[in-house]
């Protein structure tokens, strides 16, 4: 019997594949081919074919690594992984925040009090521009009638002391971004269409109509058939509350999918004709946080033995043309400062009755209207890093819609849609003093440098309401601020005389800058010995000999009380952050500091 050819299956790289093809020659061929010469044809064939196998065993590996969330290294793969996990973000989420707007009334002819005639109402959808050239829009309606607003003399008569102008202080909720329309024409019928709407920073669908004026719904799955409308509450006058939530089939109904080609719409597979909306559905019994801009709402905690009996999941739309209504933001800039909201751009308003209004009079009000922002607005965040989308997604996974532990409570909040503000870091406390579950949430933000920022009171009651739809019932949650701690530090490293001091010192900066270029979770220890270890690793460094760090309190860093002493460990190895505050590194070219000695 003929000797069998052993063939090694574990070379993979160039200089092993060729190792063995010399090899298979010299040993099954002595006789056939003998001339090994570098320079030879032989050898020519030899680096061809392991040239080949190499290529080939690279992206093999490459492709096995991007199958799983865990080792892969393309965005937009480990975007995908992370949506079959139920973590979902789309395009750049917008900041909210509250805008403030005054306007001069006239008085009533008795004197006492404007008059109401000219107490108008700015209309849902009225764009403002920041000093920084970001645009919002308001999200409800301000009515300078509600007896909440605050109403002050504005001006009087100078000879009889009368009021002749009252001013009136109203606020309302303003988003970041502007609407978009677009029309998409749609051909004949195909199964789990899938089309391409907008680009990537597309952060909201507002609402979906084909030509015959069927409405298509966002949903999380395709299986999920049922949405929640808000209806009016015929009898809101005597329990006070405005609207009622009822469950709606909604066989018209896509998904979203984004990557860095675009915001694209994922339909069913069935056809017109399998339309059925005469089956019923049991009502849930929980329902999830309201998506702004829509007027329906999404059962993320949706209970599938209460699907619809069909397989079509969801129609499919055909032979028509989509209107779809989406929004995005249009500056990258839209976290903006205190009094940033000055300027209204596009002014939609109603008086209570135009024919019982001046023509005149009417135009001295509205140019009277100006608008300005009480708080800083924030909630928009840069897009999450890889390791950020590996860590919420796993983490959202094992909370499954529900939470229990810290580490559930932690996950939920990054789960919430970026649409109602965006937590770069968030961190849970026990109090092991209450008798019940009391837990005190630190969050924190960033502005549009990057840089931690203060929550606003708009985030923090979102991610109140965005909790108690999954917390447990004897969990309390109070919400606070963290303290940001602003730190540097100074190292000192002996240079072999060999190499050029400051181009070591460079490497150096650089990276430490990368180090920290990832932001640090709350409560998170800093120890100085990951330090030593990053620039031991360094050509040319011979020696690390000390790290010093210092406290920023420059008028552009963070106010905390507490001090180095009190971070620094006995032994000086570790800062060891309070459960309440977060280290920050804000100007790694300004904050970190090097001497070569």
């Amino acid at each position: 019997m003929k000797d069998k050819k052993l063939i090694k299956y574990t070379s993979k790289d160039f200089n092993s594949i060729k190792s063995d093809l010399v090899d298979h020659a010299k040993r099954y061929y002595p006789n056939s081919y003998n001339d090994f010469r570098e320079g030879s044809f032989g050898s020519l064939m030899f680096d061809s074919v392991a040239y080949v196998g190499d290529i080939l065993s690279f992206y093999l590996d490459y492709q096995v690594n991007e199958s799983f969330l865990e080792t892969s290294i393309e965005y937009d793969n480990i975007r995908r992984h992370a949506k079959r996990y139920g973590y979902n973000f789309y395009g750049r989420p917008a900041a909210y925040g509250i805008a403030t707007f005054y306007i001069l009334i006239p008085a009533a002819a008795s004197g006492l009090g404007p008059d109401t005639n000219y107490l108008l109402r700015i209309k849902t959808g009225t764009k403002l521009t920041a000093n920084t050239g970001a645009t919002f829009m308001l999200t409800e309606d301000v009515d300078f009638s509600s007896p909440k607003n605050e109403v002050v003399v504005g001006r009087v008569d100078d000879t009889t002391g009368r009021p002749t102008y009252y001013a009136v202080r109203a606020t309302g909720q303003v988003k970041s971004g502007t609407l978009f329309r677009t029309n998409l024409t749609i051909g004949a019928f195909q199964r789990f269409r899938r089309e391409l709407i907008g680009p990537s920073s597309v952060n909201e669908i507002i609402s979906v109509y084909d030509s015959e004026g069927h409405r298509y719904y966002q949903v999380d799955y395709l299986s999920q058939n049922t949405v929640f409308m808000e209806t009016v509450n015929k009898n809101s006058t005597s329990d006070g509350v405005k609207s009622l939530l009822k469950p709606f089939i909604v066989p018209r109904r896509f998904t979203i999918e984004q990557d860095s080609t675009g915001t694209y719409m994922v339909f069913g597979h069935g056809s017109s004709a399998e339309d059925s909306t005469t089956i019923n559905v049991a009502d849930p019994s929980s329902v999830a946080l309201k998506l702004t801009g829509r007027d329906y709402i999404t059962d993320r905690a949706f209970d599938p033995t209460k699907l619809l009996d069909t397989d079509t999941l969801g129609v499919a739309p055909e032979s028509t043309t989509l209107t779809i209504v989406y929004g995005a933001n249009d500056n990258n800039d839209v976290n903006v400062p205190t009094n940033s909201l000055t300027s209204i751009k596009e002014l939609i308003y109603e008086f209570p009755d135009s024919s019982l209004v001046n023509p005149v009079q009417a135009a001295f009000v509205i140019n009277s209207i100006e608008s300005t922002n009480d708080q800083r607005i924030i909630g928009n965040t840069p897009t999450p890093s890889t390791d950020e989308i590996r860590i919420r997604s796993l983490g959202g996974y094992a909370t499954q819609n529900r939470a229990v532990t810290r580490e559930d409570y932690e996950s939920y909040i990054y789960l919430m849609p970026p649409k109602f503000g965006s937590v770069k870091r968030a961190s849970v406390v026990n109090d092991p003093s209450s008798s019940n579950r009391k837990l005190s949430l630190y969050i924190i933000s960033e502005d549009s440098n990057n840089n931690l920022q203060l929550s606003n009171d708009t985030i923090k009651s979102n991610v109140k309401t965005w909790l108690n739809s999954s917390k447990m019932l004897n969990d309390s949650i109070d919400i606070y601020n963290p303290y940001i701690i602003n730190v540097g530090f100074t190292f000192y490293v002996s240079v072999d005389s060999t190499y050029d001091k400051q181009l070591v010192l460079n490497n150096c900066f650089n990276t430490l800058s990368l180090m920290f270029n990832d932001k640090m979770y709350i409560g998170e220890t800093l120890y100085v010995a990951n330090i030593y270890k990053e620039l031991n690793k360094l050509e040319g460094i011979i020696d690390v000999q000390n790290v010093i760090f210092n406290i920023k309190n420059a008028a552009n860093y963070a106010s905390s009380p507490i001090s180095l002493n009190e971070l620094l460990s006995n032994d000086g190895t570790h800062l060891n952050t309070p459960k309440n505050a977060i280290i920050e590194i804000k100007n790694p070219n300004l904050d970190i500091k090097g001497i070569a000695r």
